[in-house]
């Protein structure tokens, strides 16, 4: 699995993990990540029941990355956006912060981002998924077990997210 990400990385491909829970998609992602050598920032968006979860997993398995998380008040959150340089450093985030934060996110380019449980952005329409496919990054892969939920118009937003432009426009895709 790290091999094939890593594979995607350096052709600037995004990818879905979408693999049953358990079966290493964080420590995966955490590999290659480490295996990283730009010398810049990477975002992981999740939800907010995770965010130290993730934080968590990386002091486990590579202690020696810098890992921030962007979480607390408006003022707060804010603060800690505007503080990302061209760093190596993992910032983890959920999708209603970012969803409310994504204006300080302007100028921001990340070598990874990452959306774990990216079912989240299923509906091509909410605040959560503009918000997301906003963001600017060099690579972007989706971690999901349920990359289908109700139809497949779920799968084409978490694509659009990926790899912009690879699908047609939503009304061509239906």
């Amino acid at each position: 699995g790290l091999n094939w990400l890593y594979t995607l990385k350096k052709y600037h491909v995004g990818g879905i993990l979408a693999d049953d829970m358990g079966l290493g998609k964080t420590i995966q992602i955490i590999s290659l990540i480490a295996k990283d050598e730009t010398n810049k920032p990477s975002l992981i968006v999740c939800p907010k029941s995770l965010v130290f979860n993730w934080s968590n997993e990386f002091f486990r398995f590579y202690p020696d990355i810098c890992v921030k998380k962007i979480y607390g008040n408006a003022s707060e959150r804010e603060k800690m956006i505007y503080s990302i340089k061209n760093d190596k450093i993992v910032y983890i985030t959920s999708y209603d912060s970012l969803r409310s934060d994504i204006d300080f996110y302007k100028n921001k380019n990340f070598s990874n981002i990452i959306l774990d449980e990216a079912q989240y952005i299923k509906n091509s329409q909410a605040a959560k998924t503009q918000s997301v496919k906003m963001l600017s990054g060099d690579n972007k892969f989706a971690l999901t077990g349920t990359p289908i939920e109700n139809n497949i118009l779920d799968l084409w937003s978490i694509f659009d997210f990926i790899m912009p432009g690879y699908f047609d426009d939503i009304s061509t895709f239906k």
